[in-house]
């Protein structure tokens, strides 16, 4: 016997951290994004004294997973699959671990909210996100108002039915690596802090870009190559830099987008997807 559970992929346009606390469940971000359609599939299998986990067929070490589901159960089997690459800003590696922790609790007849805990300390514990877990709980376009897990964690969402079109640009940025500098944390904290002043929770998904776009340029993530993909599309469509990735993020005439980014960066590097309103759930 065996369950399955899927955790969305998840986009952010702009982020605060807030890493600086001893208690894990308070750490976090806040900032602004939305869930998409594609992410990850775990199925697990319960029983012995040791995890092994694949990722798409292949026998892995993958850290975040085995730190979510190693306080659930002894041990087992889970096998991932993946629509989305990894550190490319698409929430992957939370959502590997909130799917892995779902599967898992669905087998140990442990609570939903047992899950998603263990995937967030998880993420935060091996410095692969802040905010990714607790907006895929939910799906939609979500705006995380308080850092953290509930109830110290505050986060509202909305449905929006929206096509989206993603690219992948360049090679990966390594999560950990960005969020362990002191000195640019704080200059992205600076920056997010001005974002979120301007933000509101029903500001539509075009004042999300812009205030996306904003923070990606000022906090000097974005590229020379995603500002030409930008400007390419001013027109017929709008978006950003997927935080933290080589990667776009776009809303629009998603059919002339898609066109254009498979013309540019390959087909195997674009994905049309859209936004999931479920969030993460068992099958």
């Amino acid at each position: 016997m065996s369950s399955q559970a899927f955790a969305p992929g998840h986009i952010t346009g702009f982020f605060v951290p807030s890493d600086n606390l001893s208690d894990m469940e308070r750490i976090g971000s806040t900032g602004a994004g939305f869930s998409v359609k594609l992410g990850a599939r775990a199925q697990a299998n319960v029983g012995g004294s040791d995890w092994d986990i694949y990722v798409n067929g292949v026998h892995t070490a993958f850290s975040v997973v085995e730190k979510a589901i190693c306080g659930l159960a002894r041990g087992g089997t889970v096998d991932i699959t993946t629509e989305l690459p990894f550190s490319q800003g698409f929430g992957m590696s939370g959502a590997c671990a909130l799917s892995s922790a779902l599967a898992v609790c669905e087998e140990m007849d442990l609570p939903r909210e047992r899950a998603v805990r263990a995937a967030h300390l998880a993420e935060v514990f091996c410095r692969t996100g802040l905010g990714d877990v607790v907006a895929q709980s939910v799906g939609g376009f979500e705006t995380r108002l308080k850092p953290g897990l509930p109830p110290f964690g505050e986060i509202v969402s909305r449905c929006e039915e929206r096509e989206v079109v993603l690219g992948v640009s360049g090679g990966p940025l390594i999560t950990p690596d960005v969020l362990g500098d002191p000195s640019f944390s704080e200059w992205i904290r600076m920056i997010g802090e001005e974002c979120m002043e301007d933000h509101r929770p029903d500001n539509g998904m075009e004042k999300f870009c812009e205030l996306s776009k904003r923070f990606a340029l000022e906090t000097q993530f974005m590229r020379d190559d995603i500002k030409e993909i930008l400007s390419h599309v001013e027109g017929i469509g709008m978006g950003s830099m997927s935080m933290i990735g080589n990667s776009v993020f776009l809303i629009g005439n998603t059919d002339e987008i898609h066109e254009y980014l498979v013309d540019r960066l390959g087909k195997e590097r674009v994905y049309l997807t859209s936004i999931d309103n479920q969030g993460a759930r068992y099958l």
